[in-house]
């Protein structure tokens, strides 16, 4: 596919909610289906507050991509920074079982505060929908939003992708990110997953 076959921009909350919420739970294969167990869940739980103000996934630190021809939404990006405004009340979620309580510390506000303390933008989460893969619209949503970040004269972009995932890695390499890090990090087997974070240099630096 090409760019004039997408449109990307922020979802609304007349969008397919359950759809977004699906292509989030994808976008990791341990954090959320640790978190909320089943699809299905995450869709009934994760859709209204992808609505709350000031929550990590809110729609506003979202882009979607949706298919012209017939309007599916086949990719989101969720991308913040430190000016995003981030400061939800997980109370209740912390409160609601054990899986929210450690994931929420241990990983969200883990994340919100290394994202407050830096300079740069931070992409947390980047899925395509299974049966569009293999037609470039995760480069084409990647490319779409570095330039916006561009604009807005970050200092860089930051990722992480796991080292197991050639393919995701050779396309980051592809739009200019280059490895900085690497560590072992994996959320339900730490001595078994490594992670890689990489950043974008060459299309955000600040001449």
């Amino acid at each position: 596919m090409h760019q004039d076959d997408l449109i990307i921009r922020k979802p609304t909350k007349e969008d397919n909610l359950e759809k977004i919420a699906e292509l989030l739970y994808n976008t990791d294969p341990y954090i959320y289906p640790y978190w909320f167990k089943t699809l299905d869940n995450c869709k009934k739980e994760l859709s209204p507050l992808l609505l709350e103000d000031k929550f990590f996934f809110n729609i506003n630190n979202l882009y979607i991509s949706i298919n012209k021809d017939n309007n599916d939404i086949v990719g989101v990006i969720c991308i913040v920074n430190k000016n995003t405004d981030l400061d939800y009340d997980y109370s209740d979620l912390k409160a609601k079982n054990e899986r929210y309580c450690f994931t929420i510390i241990n990983y969200i506000e883990g994340l919100i505060k290394e994202v407050k303390e830096s300079d740069l933008a931070y992409i947390s989460n980047v899925c395509v929908a299974k049966k569009y893969r293999g037609k470039h619209i995760e480069n084409i949503m990647l490319s779409y939003v570095i330039e916006i970040y561009k604009e807005k004269l970050f200092k860089s972009i930051d990722l992480d992708v796991l080292a197991n995932n050639p393919g995701a890695i050779k396309l980051y390499q592809n739009l200019g990110f280059e490895q900085f890090t690497e560590i072992f990090s994996g959320f339900n087997n730490p001595k078994e997953e490594k992670t890689a974070s990489f950043f974008d240099e060459s299309k955000i630096k600040i001449v």
